[in-house]
């Protein structure tokens, strides 16, 4: 097999699993919308609702703005670069906002399957540019430590909270939902620059801070009801990777100095 062939396939892989991921999280989206919609329409509170909408509209928004802005993706058979893939990451963000909601039928198993392909096609990304450009520590710290902040982002679902007035779960869902979405705007911005360039990050501080502090907020006000255990591990684990991968970040830079 030929070098260009070799690269071929790789445009191919990274193009399908890109929407592989698209289509799955869509797909499991949609089954729980059909399962939830109507007790929500019937007698939906505000976190049902707001679940709800954001499922729709993350839905359209997102398949809108890959269709329109992101149609390279679809040209399996030509050669691309990273700048193919800066729209489809986009539309990728949006459509994350979606499955960053545990709406009832919810099928986690099929969410992790979508996500797993997107970073999937994230890895094959970083495996190219290391080939062609070297600094493998520095790209793959890069795609552990993005791996590991996609993964620190809470759920917006429902508090089991059982104590009535309980003041701390008052303002559980604003935080929440807020911390959420931010996370999810601040992976995107990071999504984009990965693919814009080449798979290497320069660890923004204010980045790593904003989801050690958001995530510390929604542990805490949930903390006497129930542990998440799955978001206070990966943000311990980015927060690591932020501080290995910012060393290697600033110690390559001299080097090029």
């Amino acid at each position: 097999m030929t070098v260009e062939n070799k690269r071929n396939i790789n445009d191919i892989l990274k193009s399908l699993f890109f929407l592989l991921y698209f289509v799955i999280l869509t797909a499991e989206r949609l089954i729980s919308l059909s399962a939830s919609l109507p007790d929500v329409m019937q007698h939906g509170f505000f976190l049902d609702i707001y679940m709800t909408s954001v499922t729709i509209i993350s839905i359209i928004g997102g398949w809108g703005w890959l269709i329109v802005r992101g149609r390279a993706l679809f040209r399996f058979a030509s050669e691309k670069t990273g700048n193919d893939y800066l729209e489809p990451s986009i539309a990728a963000g949006i459509l994350l906002f979606g499955g960053m909601v545990h709406t009832y039928g919810s099928i986690p198993p099929l969410q992790f399957v979508s996500y797993g392909f997107l970073l999937g096609a994230m890895a094959l990304y970083t495996w190219q540019c290391v080939r062609a450009d070297g600094k493998p520590v520095l790209r793959w710290l890069t795609f552990a430590y993005i791996t590991a902040f996609s993964m620190a982002i809470p759920v917006v679902y429902k508090n089991d909270c059982e104590i009535v007035r309980c003041k701390l779960c008052s303002v559980f869902y604003p935080v929440e939902i807020a911390v959420s979405a931010g996370l999810v705007i601040l992976f995107t911005i990071m999504l984009h620059s990965f693919f814009k360039n080449k798979g290497v990050s320069s660890f923004c501080l204010y980045a790593v801070l904003i989801a050690v502090i958001g995530d510390a907020a929604v542990l805490f006000l949930r903390w006497h009801s129930e542990i998440n255990f799955f978001v206070l591990i990966f943000i311990i684990v980015a927060a690591m990777l932020w501080g290995i991968g910012k060393a290697a970040y600033n110690r390559q830079k001299r080097k090029n100095i």
